[in-house]
């Protein structure tokens, strides 16, 4: 199953792919140009590479070309007259779209996230919270502080005090976050979306 869904959010799109081609199928469905196919091939990785093509195919669904997109030398990705953030966990790959800048991350829901999250929250789960739903609620509060970081772009920015989720309300679709920086605080509108076993969140400028 390979394209797998739009979404339609204010002014941003959400494209997304279920990654379940090989290499060469995902190849077949592309015309790539000479800087395309060289980048491919300096990817060891056949995952990386399953993900660069998948891209490609996300930026056809949008009706944009796969030359439209490069990076900095620091690896974001551009485009000339809007903003994209890139997204990918386990089989599925994701590109957001907007006239604003924008972050998007997905992440799967496993245990692995409780013994993390003390290093990039301080929200703690009520006791009386369930091990699935606290799963959930970090993997959410995750998801949240990566398009954070991806929107504030500045390595000067310290995951777990400016990325902040103030009156974080957990598998809540909508709330706000901030960025902190030395000018002041920016505030952040965010929604998030729950599929089985994923969670996926995109940040936008309110």
């Amino acid at each position: 199953m390979p394209f797998f869904q739009q979404l339609h959010i204010a002014d941003t799109h959400v494209y997304t792919w279920q990654l379940t081609e090989t290499v060469a199928q995902l190849s077949a469905g592309l015309t790539l140009s000479q800087g395309e196919e060289e980048r491919l091939t300096a990817i060891h990785s056949q995952k990386k590479q399953r993900e660069f093509l998948a891209i490609r195919h996300l930026l056809q669904q949008a009706q944009l070309p796969t030359t439209a997109l490069y990076y900095t030398p620091e690896g974001k990705p551009l485009l000339e007259r809007q903003y994209i953030s890139i997204t990918h966990s386990h089989n599925f790959v994701m590109i957001a779209l907007s006239p604003c800048p924008i972050g998007i991350d997905i992440e799967r829901c496993t245990p692995r996230i409780l013994r993390l999250a003390p290093r990039f929250t301080p929200w703690q789960a009520p006791p009386d919270m369930d091990e699935l739903t606290q799963i959930q609620a970090y993997t959410q509060i995750w998801t949240i502080k990566e398009a954070l970081y991806k929107i504030a772009d500045q390595p000067s920015v310290r995951f777990y005090e400016d990325l902040q989720i103030p009156h974080f309300q957990a598998l809540a679709p909508r709330q706000q976050a901030l960025i902190t920086y030395p000018e002041g605080d920016k505030a952040y509108e965010v929604q998030s979306f729950f599929w089985e076993g994923y969670i996926w969140t995109v940040v936008s400028e309110e």
